[in-house]
């Protein structure tokens, strides 16, 4: 049973919440301008956007997980709005901006792990199902380029209140949502049966008899760390795209801001791309095939920017790497709450918490080097730690795609 409505919601909700992850690289341009902050400096406020993230998300996930603390979807939606909307106001002070920026970064942070669960209930545990939720944050990270330069463009820093607006409007949406869900526990017993079948994750979504008594599953503690290693990779090549693409494109090519926005517009948009298409063929041809493959080419994407002999073609390597970088991201959140089945919130606290802050908290270093260097050096740094994902993704191992033992299999037949 799926609630197809209320998983559409949620999918706005989504994009409404990361709207406000991509507005903070689309300011960054401007605060160069208006505030002459270096490239540290803005660095610095991309860590203050996930370095509270990378620590509150598998917080927030184990009270998820204990507590079943659903309303953190509104209260960490409206919170990422308030920081954003109050951050263009601080005209001389750093300070300030870097705290209103850091609580927009923890609202995003009580927003996944609950948004994720819910995703997962709304949609049947699948990564085809993951990954249309997924998807929501990279429109809403495509969208922010153009409604920062449609306000904070047209009239400064000034107008960042007016930002406040899609966090508004979909809390009311997320308010008036079909409520519809199946209930947790048999969910979370079919997963669990399935899994231990080796079965597909469309076959989990549906719940098992009553009568059925399926064995728990142990946490992989083992594999989800070793994936945790490849998401920190991934984290550090996100933020630091998100964070210097356009700037490096101001830098190398010496284009306009409003030309260099079109590259934060390229990479979530290519990367909404990415993550639809990762969802349904890791359904279909296996999620650790998605994972490796999308990391090896992300590696050609990044070497593609580093080598452009033109704007263009950067743009275009943006877009290539959007999609390949992507395309593990729903695999990775499914093979997570395989990992750790009897976790699921405190799994999508840390996977997402890794892939979405752990970068800010390395950015500072990337800035440092672009200051020292240049911000191709820093797109080098980053192909070279892809490289490392890929490695990585070569020791993790399926639970689904192992063999029943044979006591489970005579469990099951009685």
């Amino acid at each position: 049973m799926q609630n197809r409505a209320g998983l559409w919601v949620l999918t706005a909700t989504h994009a409404a919440t990361d709207f406000y992850t991509g507005t903070v690289a689309a300011l960054l341009p401007f605060l160069i301008l208006e505030r002459h902050y270096d490239y540290a400096a803005v660095a610095g406020i991309t860590l203050a956007a996930t370095s509270f993230s990378s620590i509150a998300q598998p917080v927030f996930g184990y009270l998820t997980d204990r507590f079943r603390l659903r309303w953190l979807v509104l209260a960490g939606l409206l919170t990422a709005g308030i920081g954003i909307a109050v951050s263009g106001l601080f005209t001389e002070s750093y300070a300030a901006t870097w705290i209103a920026i850091a609580i927009s970064g923890i609202g995003v942070a009580a927003y996944h792990p609950a948004g994720t669960v819910l995703a997962r209930e709304y949609g049947g545990g699948t990564s085809r199902s993951m990954s249309v939720f997924s998807v929501g944050g990279n429109v809403g990270v495509a969208l922010a380029p153009a409604a920062v330069l449609l306000t904070v463009g047209v009239w400064g820093l000034s107008a960042t209140p007016w930002l406040m607006v899609p966090a508004a409007a979909l809390g009311v949406a997320y308010l008036l949502r079909p409520r519809t869900v199946v209930e947790a526990g048999a969910m979370t017993a079919a997963m669990t049966a399935a899994t231990t079948a080796g079965a597909t994750p469309a076959a989990a979504a549906t719940p098992a008899p009553a009568a059925t008594n399926p064995a728990r599953l142990r946490d992989d503690w083992r594999g989800f760390g070793v994936m945790g290693l490849a998401l920190a990779c991934w984290s550090v090549a996100y933020v630091g795209t998100s964070s210097f693409i356009a700037l490096y494109q101001i830098q190398r090519f010496g284009v306009s801001t409003a030309e260099a926005s079109i590259a934060l517009t390229v990479f979530p948009a290519a990367g909404a791309i990415g993550t639809l298409v990762g969802g349904f063929i890791a359904d279909r041809f296996g999620r650790l095939r998605v994972i490796r493959g999308g990391y090896a080419l992300a590696v050609l994407a990044t070497a593609v920017i580093v080598f452009a002999p033109s704007p263009i073609v950067a743009i275009i390597g943006t877009g290539i790497l959007g999609v390949t970088l992507f395309l593990p991201f729903s695999p990775q959140i499914t093979l997570s709450h395989t990992y750790l089945p009897n976790h699921i919130g405190l799994a999508s606290g840390v996977t997402l918490g890794l892939s979405l802050s752990l970068g800010g908290l390395l950015a500072p270093l990337l800035g440092t080097l672009a200051d020292a260097t240049n911000l191709q050096t820093a797109f080098v740094a980053m192909t070279a730690l892809l490289v490392a994902a890929l490695i990585v993704t070569l020791l993790l191992r399926d639970p689904a795609a192992r063999p029943v033992p044979k006591r489970l299999a005579t469990a099951t037949r009685n």
